[in-house]
């Protein structure tokens, strides 16, 4: 029985945290959803907002460098499209 409660914990510990890192990356989306929807700033604006939610990332996790995953097929572009994308307008600028 000892065996069976032990398995039942380390998976509750598990689900727990992948719960906390689920919630951890929702919201540092939801910061960079927002500084890149925020009709208030200018292409810029919105560029410097998520460098800044960027930055504040590195100081809270105490990165100063993050390191890249995984090579890229594609040097010119870290982002990709979403599969079946066809809006290519760009941000407007709002001057």
């Amino acid at each position: 029985m000892r065996l069976a409660s032990t398995g039942n914990f380390v998976e509750a510990v598990a689900r727990e945290m992948a719960c906390g890192v689920e919630t951890a990356v929702e919201c540092w989306m939801a910061q960079i959803e927002e500084a890149m929807t925020d009709l208030r700033l200018t292409s810029l604006g919105r560029l410097n907002a998520v460098t800044q939610i960027l930055a504040n990332y590195k100081r809270l996790t105490g990165k100063e460098q993050l390191q890249l995953r995984k090579k890229r097929s594609s040097p010119s572009s870290v982002v990709s499209e979403p599969v079946g994308s066809t809006d290519h307008r760009p941000l407007t600028t709002d001057h």
